[in-house]
């Protein structure tokens, strides 16, 4: 379920963090970096334990469904997509990554990236910005491989348009 899981490290990081899309925030760290009093770390997102039933709720439909596993199968046919289409308009985009449907990729210049997340938005599609040329994406664990199909065409038609 955390990304550090699929390195195969040696041994668990030092400190892992999470918020909204785990419906609450926290993090988890090794005994030494925990802080010695309690309430040393405080943030807007703890403290309500209803998050916590509902969280239980979520990790059950995620394993029953095996959505992660579809995340990977649709990350895998998204990043192939974005890949041919870096190919094909490298005059737009570049520098396309990501693990699972948690995928990003560059715009040449900030005005493109700016105009790409405007026009994607026209066609219905909602992506975000990072830094100043950064496009990503991180739809929800229910996203599935004709979804990340849709994106492709919606998004080819963008980078034609441009």
């Amino acid at each position: 379920m955390w990304c550090h899981e699929h390195f195969n490290l040696p041994e668990a990081p030092d400190i892992v963090t999470f918020s909204k899309k785990m419906l609450t925030g926290g993090f988890y760290s090794k005994k030494e970096f925990r802080p010695t009093q309690g309430y040393r770390i405080y943030n807007t997102w703890m403290g309500d334990p209803s998050k916590v039933v509902m969280l239980q709720e979520v990790i059950r439909v995620i394993e029953r469904d095996n959505l992660l596993h579809m995340a990977t199968q649709s990350g895998d046919v998204l990043v192939k997509g974005l890949r041919t289409l870096d190919h094909k308009f490298p005059q737009h985009i570049n520098s396309v990554r990501g693990r699972g449907t948690f995928v990003a990729f560059d715009a040449v210049e900030p005005a493109k990236r700016d105009a790409i997340i405007g026009r994607l938005k026209l066609q219905g599609i909602h992506a975000g910005g990072c830094g100043d040329r950064s496009v990503r994406l991180r739809p929800s664990l229910i996203f599935q491989p004709h979804h990340a199909h849709i994106f492709i065409d919606k998004l080819e038609t963008v980078l034609n348009a441009l």
